[in-house]
């Protein structure tokens, strides 16, 4: 295999995945077992070898990525954390609360300022897991690459998160494409770079129109759930702290059940939407991305995959995510070709290790 990506000269892709259920079922349970026997230190191989079938199970125009990350790299990225991060910031809020009174101003400042850190530490966590997935990725040969500032994408992402939070959600979508434009336009296959682009088909994707319904849908459907369980109950059936009935709060929550299930038709229709925003915004080389992902995926998906989990008890959270990844992989089409005879290998340098902070922080998914 050339490091050029072969011979030919453009050519057209089709993306597609084909994984099974059953190996990933298998590849969750012995993870699971080996974690117990490990005290949870397998799971850097566990998520490795998934990593490997799943990479390896999808193809772009008929050639199948590799995963070349290994367990020992998310092992000691894990530790660097820890040791660099996380135990640093645990000893400096222990010390503040034994060794200044409880009247003491920097008992709340500290503290504070820690949170605020943290909190940029969940972007730039987000940004390092993304540079080592690209970097351990390959498509006949050729890498993958991140570049760009994870400091400056985890300010932007506490930047956007305060300003989501003070708009009561309504900047949390521009938030989500500002945030991809920021990541895609850093990103290369091999010398090529990627391109985040506001073309027509992009655009025209119901973004506001669909997070509006979301979210006044969800309190509408919320207040109609109140004046359920007060019609029903009356404000003299509500339970109180002295005596709770069984089948009150059985017809309380039961009552729920339909309207949690009108709110995730909301919601769905809104994510798949946004994921059909950003993928329509994708270009490398001569070839755009495109996505067909429905309501009926997102919504199909949410309600096997979380049976699939509760019916395995767990060890069915690798299968899951490969469905997820499935879907959207499948759902995905390709308009134009590449020259893969015109693209060099990276030259961006790779880290050395994994994703050790997002792991720190309980971020991390096996994809």
């Amino acid at each position: 295999m050339s490091e050029t990506g072969g011979v030919g000269q453009a050519e057209s892709l089709e993306i597609k995945n084909t994984s099974n259920i059953g190996s990933m079922l298998w590849i969750g349970f012995y993870t699971i077992l080996l974690n117990l026997v490990t005290l949870t230190i397998f799971r850097f191989w566990g998520r490795t070898h998934f990593r490997r079938r799943l990479w390896s199970d999808t193809s772009v125009g008929g050639e199948p990525l590799h995963y070349t990350g290994r367990g020992l790299e998310l092992f000691i990225g894990f530790f660097i954390a820890i040791f660099t991060l996380m135990l640093p910031f645990t000893s400096i809020l222990i010390a503040v609360q034994f060794f200044l009174g409880p009247d003491t101003l920097f008992l709340a400042v500290v503290p504070l300022l820690l949170y605020l850190v943290l909190f940029i530490l969940i972007g730039v966590a987000i940004f390092l897991a993304r540079r080592y997935h690209l970097s351990r990725t390959r498509l006949r040969g050729i890498r993958f690459a991140q570049t760009g500032s994870a400091i400056g994408y985890g300010i932007a992402m506490f930047g956007y998160g305060i300003l989501t939070g003070i708009t009561l959600g309504w900047f949390g979508p521009e938030a989500r494409i500002r945030l991809s434009r920021k990541m895609w336009r850093k990103a290369y296959f091999g010398s090529e770079p990627f391109h985040f682009e506001d073309t027509a088909e992009a655009t025209a994707e119901p973004v506001y129109a669909s997070f509006a319904v979301a979210w006044v849908g969800t309190l509408i459907a919320y207040i109609a759930w109140i004046g359920v369980v007060f019609a029903g109950l009356g404000v003299e059936g509500l339970p109180t702290g002295e005596e709770i009935d069984p089948a009150t709060i059985g017809y309380i929550y039961g009552s729920l059940i339909p309207f949690v299930f009108l709110i995730a038709i909301f919601v769905s229709w809104h994510e798949a939407v946004m994921i059909r925003r950003i993928v329509k915004s994708l270009r490398v080389n001569g070839a755009r991305l495109s996505s067909r992902i429905s309501l009926w995926d997102i919504l199909e998906l949410s309600i096997t995959n979380t049976l699939l989990i509760v019916f395995t008890l767990g060890f069915g959270f690798m299968a899951a995510q490969m469905r997820l990844w499935k879907r959207i992989a499948n759902r995905m089409s390709v308009e134009g070709e590449i020259d893969f005879n015109a693209i060099k290998q990276s030259d961006v340098e790779a880290p050395s290790q994994g994703e050790g902070l997002a792991d720190g922080l309980d971020l991390i998914s096996n994809f």
